[in-house]
């Protein structure tokens, strides 16, 4: 004899990604308005990510979403009003950050894989792509880093 289904406890990751896209678009729509920013973040939200982190011009972290305590082990209210460059150690690379600081001086789009370390001291290979934010009159304000773990 089998008993009839009670409840479904679905785990869909395709469906949580998604979740956490829509989550993080509406929360950058809303900063784009405000900042008069001129960027379709639906496209660039395209692309495989674990967390997203906004500075202002100097580098100072103004938000970040909901992967970044997954992948750093970091809160949110931690990184707040910090550098990005909190998550780097000895053995970040020389040169990798002065190749991303030279770009973020030119405005240029950045792609860059870094070693980073998590709040438990372990350290990891972290792939960055930073997107300059330009206002209506062309000027960047602010700047958007797609991050992710890699192997």
């Amino acid at each position: 004899m089998t008993s009839p289904l009670m409840s479904w406890d679905i785990s869909n990751p395709i469906f949580n990604h998604r979740s956490k896209i829509s989550s993080d678009l509406e929360n950058l729509n809303t900063l784009r308005n405000s900042n008069k920013w001129e960027i379709d973040f639906s496209k660039e939200l395209s692309v495989n990510y674990q967390t997203l982190v906004l500075t202002d011009i100097n580098q100072q972290i103004l938000w970040v979403n909901d992967g970044f305590q997954d992948m750093t082990g970091y809160s949110p209210d931690f990184a707040l009003g910090k550098k990005p460059s909190f998550l780097q150690g000895i053995n970040t690379g020389t040169e990798v950050k002065n190749r991303i600081r030279n770009g973020l001086i030119l405005g240029e789009r950045i792609s860059e894989t870094i070693t980073n370390y998590k709040k438990n001291g372990r350290e990891y290979e972290c792939l960055i792509s930073i997107i300059p934010l330009y206002d209506s009159n062309k000027r960047i304000t602010h700047y958007l880093a797609l991050e992710r773990e890699v192997a």
